[in-house]
């Protein structure tokens, strides 16, 4: 059979197995990319919020500039620094990248593997994977929607942390309950595009890392021998042409991987160094609020201690779980370098060791998310938590100081 022939046997089956493909993130894909018939209107709707909100941002950077001072500018940083996050977020995810993102969300529909291409104990094993992941990050959307409720209006004033609140009422009198109220019944609608962003590398990543590891799955299976047949089968045509065709499918998906991967870190590069700066910044922020104000934590009310304690673990959930799909992503590409490595090539046709050098040789370098030198890993999570710890306890003695 002619090669190009072959290739396209192989590829039809390949998209076959993709029309089986049943997502076990279908969650995060329903809440993260389904557009409603007014998406125009609810665009524009996002938009005008982003200008809203930051003017409003503009406006507490210069009255805190104005009445400058280390107190005042430790008190209010973390909620400042916040908004702007969430802000910059929704820029991005807004107007630059979401028909990047869309992009991306089409090709992997058309590259999918189904669970169907690896043995039954590896597709529970997976499956159960999946349910275990998806647990988690439905938990930390919980403890996100919960931070959100509990710092509504309803539960309690928020004068000691958001200073827009003095702004209003200095500007607009007795309506400052106006742009109050609105400020926080907004907010959902605003931070909705920031999830968006983050969420969708989750999404794209936890992709990723399944068809990698069935890929992994696939090979382990391929290179099984049954040493009970003896030599004559191993050296047989039909085995020696098995092994050739499922090399060359994994081949094909692998490529397809490495190409939907690179579409992803394109995307992602372009906003990891905002996430890095600010999300530094508002750790930084957040440590040195609990640690010049620690003094004052028994005359805080109860709703402002639950406030600010889930507010710093939802925050720390969210860094640990990027950081956590970044290792993922280095250790699912670099098992498939371990399965090639451990194949019996001594049972194969000079032609098979061919092909499998040259997949070893596509599998020498792991994906990674780099940036600068920055790789998002464990190590980062560290990283930016000793970091930001540092420079907290820089600025509290840099108060007692002025304080002194």
């Amino acid at each position: 059979m002619p090669e190009s022939i072959k290739l396209f046997s192989e590829e039809s089956s390949t998209f076959r197995t993709m029309a089986e493909f049943h997502d076990p993130f279908i969650m995060m894909r329903k809440i993260l990319y389904n557009k409603s018939k007014n998406y125009n209107l609810a665009k524009l709707c996002h938009v005008l919020l982003i200008i809203i909100y930051s003017s409003v941002q503009c406006l507490q950077i210069y009255y805190v500039f104005k009445n400058f001072s280390i107190n005042l500018l430790l008190r209010y940083a973390p909620t400042i620094l916040f908004f702007i996050f969430i802000i910059t977020g929704a820029v991005l995810s807004l107007i630059f990248m979401e028909n990047d993102i869309l992009e991306i969300v089409t090709f992997l529909d058309k590259i999918c593997w189904s669970f169907n291409m690896v043995r039954k104990d590896a597709q529970m094993k997976l499956k159960r994977k999946c349910q275990v992941i998806n647990m988690c990050i439905l938990f930390v959307l919980l403890l996100l929607l919960s931070t959100l409720t509990i710092n509504a209006p309803c539960f309690g004033s928020q004068r000691e942390v958001f200073i827009f609140i003095q702004i209003f009422e200095e500007y607009f009198g007795e309506w400052s309950f106006i742009p109050y109220y609105f400020y926080f019944t907004a907010f959902p609608f605003l931070y909705y595009n920031f999830l968006k962003l983050w969420m969708s590398f989750v999404y794209m990543v936890l992709e990723a890392q399944l068809q990698f590891i069935l890929v992994e799955e696939f090979l382990f299976e391929t290179n099984q021998v049954n040493r009970l047949k003896g030599w004559k089968y191993l050296h047989d045509t039909g085995y020696q042409k098995k092994i050739e065709k499922s090399l060359r499918l994994c081949i094909i998906h692998h490529n397809a991987l490495k190409k939907y991967v690179r579409m992803t870190l394109n995307v992602t590069l372009k906003a990891m160094p905002f996430f890095l700066i600010l999300g530094i910044l508002l750790l930084i922020s957040m440590f040195a609020f609990l640690i010049n104000f620690a003094d004052t934590i028994t005359t805080m009310s109860n709703i402002l201690k639950m406030r600010i304690i889930m507010t710093v673990t939802v925050t720390m959930c969210i860094a640990a779980l990027l950081c956590w799909l970044g290792q993922q992503l280095i250790d699912t590409t670099s098992d498939i370098f371990a399965s090639l490595v451990g194949a019996p090539w001594y049972f194969w046709n000079l032609g098979n060791i061919r092909i499998l050098l040259m997949f070893l040789t596509n599998c020498t370098k792991n994906e990674s998310v780099v940036l600068a030198g920055i790789c998002v890993d464990y190590k980062l999570l560290v990283s930016m938590l000793r970091t930001s710890v540092s420079y907290a306890l820089v600025l509290f003695n840099l108060r007692k100081s002025s304080v002194v």
